[in-house]
């Protein structure tokens, strides 16, 4: 796993992004995503052609955000260490994990409230738009698990 210094959102996590399939990808290359087609990722990283980010979508990344932050001490008196955001590749795959221990064993990932995705947490079967996220960021990462929130 190679860690690189870059904050998320930034133009450098974009261009390095670009470069890579990512984890929020990986439910679109199995077939999986709620929110884009298999062809359509594929088109993305031929062309390099990204929609741009509606006002409405923004305002989403943006609670998504703000809510990360006040989960993340959360998990952290669960797990009894600190996270830490990391942005990794290994080989031609990204993930960006919202928080990781120090010694990279636990990854933290965190979704808005939703009441399907936590019916699914409880019931112990989460959809695969979800865990094909988590499986690329394990890999990437070489945790030993994820606290989904």
């Amino acid at each position: 796993m190679k860690i690189h210094n870059v904050a998320q959102g930034s133009a450098e996590w974009l261009a390095l992004r670009a470069q890579h399939f990512t984890a929020s990808e990986a439910p679109a290359m199995m077939g999986a995503s709620k929110y884009q087609t298999r062809t359509d990722l594929l088109t993305l990283k031929k062309t390099g052609i990204t929609p741009d980010v509606t006002p409405s979508q923004q305002f989403i990344f943006d609670k998504g955000h703000a809510t990360e932050a006040m989960a993340r001490p959360l998990a952290e008196a669960l797990i009894g260490e600190e996270l830490y955001p990391i942005v990794a590749t290994e080989g031609n795959l990204l993930a960006s994990m919202d928080g990781a221990t120090m010694l990279g064993e636990t990854l933290f990932e965190h979704k808005l409230w939703n009441e399907s995705v936590v019916a699914q947490v409880k019931a112990g079967d989460l959809a695969p738009h979800y865990y094909w996220q988590l499986e690329q960021q394990l890999l990437v990462s070489g945790a030993e698990r994820v606290i989904f929130v």
